[in-house]
C-alpha cells in the first residue's frame, strides 16, 4: 500500500514537472516583422504633401524591387525566427527549472503539513507490530496518542488506543477513547460493550448508569456480546443479584468452548453466585455498602528490586493471584500500580477480585509480580519478574519478593 501510493505521489509530481517545463515549448508564435508594403505605406505617410513624383517613384520601386525583397526578407525572418527558438530553447530549461524545483518542494512541504507522512508510517509500522519490540510498541503507542490529538476526528487512532489501553489493564485511559469514538457516532456493540466495561473496572466496579445503559444497548443489538455480559455479570454479582449474575454469566460461557481455560473460569464464578443465593440476604438492611471499601483476608506483597535494576520510566507492576499450582488463566486477584518508588507494598485482598471471585475464600494462592514495560501484562512483556507459590491467604505476615529478570 505505501508503495502504490509513493509511485502514485511521484507520478502527479512528475506530471507537473513535465507541464511545467515542457508545455511552454509549444506556446511560442514567431514575428513576422515587417513587409515592402508596410515600407511604403510608412513611406507615402511620410511624403504627403509632396509632389506627387516623390510618391509614384517610391511606388515605382517597390514594384522593382518588391519581389526580390520578398525572397530576401522570408530567408531573414526564417534564420530569426531559427535564432529565436534556438535562443529561447537554450534559455528555457533554466527558467523552467526555477519553477519546477520550488513547486516539487512546495507540494513535499504541504503534504509534511498536512500530516499524511506520519499516518503512512504509522501504517507501515503496525503491518509490522508483531515482531516489534516492547520498547518500540511503546514508542508506537506514543506516535499514535500524539496524532489522535492533532486528529481527534481518527476512529482508527481512537479504537485501536482504546483497545490498547483496555487489554493492558489501563480502563481509565480505554475510556476516554472510547467515550470520543461513542461521541463521534460509534454504536457498535462491541464498542458499547467496551465502554461500559471500562468505565466500570475504572470507577472501582461501580455501575454507572451511562455504563448500564451503554451495556444493555450493546446486549439488545448483540445479545452474545462478551464485553457486555461481562459487566453486568460482574455489576449483579457486586449488587448482591446473584440470580442475574448467573444468567449474564452463563450466557457469557456459552461462547466459551467447553474445558477452555474461559469456560472453566465461568464454571467457577457461577458455582461462587449459587452458592452465595442459596445465603443471599432477604432484608435491605443486610445488604452490605457497596459503596465502603471491604476489609478482608488477603496476601500483602511487598516489591523490591536489585539496586543494579534499570526500570523503564512509565513500566507497570502487575501483581496476581491464581490458584495454587495455576500458571496461567484468569487471576483470582489482580492490582496494577505505577513503578515509581521501591519497595513498594500491595494488599491483595477481595476488593482486587476478578469476576466476582474472592481471594478470601482459598487458603493457599501462587502470587505472581511482573514489572511491564509496556503496560501490558504478560510474562512476554515484563523485564522484571517473580513467583511464589503456596501463599497462605490471611496470613499477618507480608510476603517479600524480590524481582529478577529470569
Amino acid at each position: 500500500m505505501t508503495i502504490q501510493f509513493s509511485l502514485y505521489a511521484l507520478s502527479l509530481v512528475m506530471t507537473a514537472v513535465a507541464l511545467v517545463v515542457l508545455l511552454p515549448r509549444f506556446w511560442l508564435r514567431g514575428d513576422g516583422g515587417e513587409t515592402n508594403a508596410d515600407w511604403l505605406r510608412l513611406r507615402q505617410s511620410e511624403l504627403e504633401g509632396e509632389s506627387a513624383t516623390l510618391r509614384e517613384e517610391a511606388a515605382l520601386r517597390f514594384l522593382e524591387e518588391g519581389e526580390a525583397s520578398v525572397r530576401e526578407e522570408s530567408t531573414n525572418e526564417e534564420s530569426a525566427s531559427i535564432a529565436t527558438v534556438t535562443g529561447e530553447a537554450s534559455a528555457l530549461p533554466k527558467s523552467q527549472l526555477l519553477i519546477a524545483v520550488p513547486l516539487v518542494l512546495g507540494v513535499w512541504c504541504l503534504y509534511g503539513l498536512l500530516g499524511g507522512w506520519e499516518d503512512v508510517q504509522i501504517a507501515k509500522a503496525l503491518e509490522s507490530v508483531e515482531q516489534s519490540q516492547p520498547e518500540e510498541v511503546l514508542a508506537l503507542i506514543s506516535r499514535i496518542e500524539s496524532r489522535a490529538t492533532v486528529r481527534p476526528r481518527n476512529m482508527d487512532y481512537s479504537l485501536l488506543l482504546a483497545e490498547y489501553y483496555l487489554s493492558g489493564n489501563d480502563p481509565a485511559a480505554a475510556l476516554r477513547y472510547f467515550d470520543r469514538l461513542i461521541d463521534a457516532g460509534a454504536t457498535a456493540p462491541d464498542i458499547l460493550g467496551k465502554a461500559a466495561q471500562a468505565e466500570f473496572l475504572s470507577s472501582d466496579r461501580v455501575l454507572s448508569s451511562r455504563a448500564e445503559s451503554r451495556a444493555e444497548q450493546a446486549i439488545a443489538v448483540d445479545p452474545s456480546q462478551p464485553a457486555a455480559l461481562a459487566t453486568l455479570g460482574m455489576a449483579a454479582f457486586e449488587a448482591a443479584d446473584f440470580r442475574q449474575a448467573i444468567v449474564y454469566w452463563q450466557r457469557l460461557r456459552e461462547l466459551e468452548p467447553p474445558g477452555s481455560q474461559g469456560h472453566v473460569m465461568l464454571t467457577q464464578v457461577i458455582e461462587r453466585a449459587r452458592q452465595e443465593l442459596g445465603a443471599a440476604p432477604t432484608r435491605e438492611s443486610d445488604i452490605p455498602d457497596l459503596s465502603q471499601k471491604v476489609v478482608s483476608a488477603g496476601v500483602i506483597v511487598e516489591v523490591s528490586i536489585p539496586e543494579t535494576a534499570a526500570v523503564p520510566e512509565g513500566a507497570v507492576v502487575f501483581i496476581l493471584a491464581r490458584q495454587e499450582g495455576a500458571d496461567s488463566g484468569m487471576p483470582i486477584a489482580v492490582a496494577r500500580v505505577d513503578a515509581r518508588a521501591w519497595p513498594l507494598t500491595v494488599n491483595l485482598d477481595d476488593n482486587a477480585s476478578m469476576a466476582g471471585q474472592r481471594i478470601s475464600d482459598f487458603a493457599k494462592v501462587s502470587i505472581e509480580v511482573q514489572v511491564s514495560r509496556n503496560g501490558q501484562p504478560g510474562r512476554d512483556n515484563a523485564v522484571l519478574w517473580s513467583r511464589v507459590e503456596s501463599v497462605a491467604v490471611g496470613d499477618a505476615e507480608r510476603l517479600t519478593m524480590a524481582l529478577g529478570s529470569e
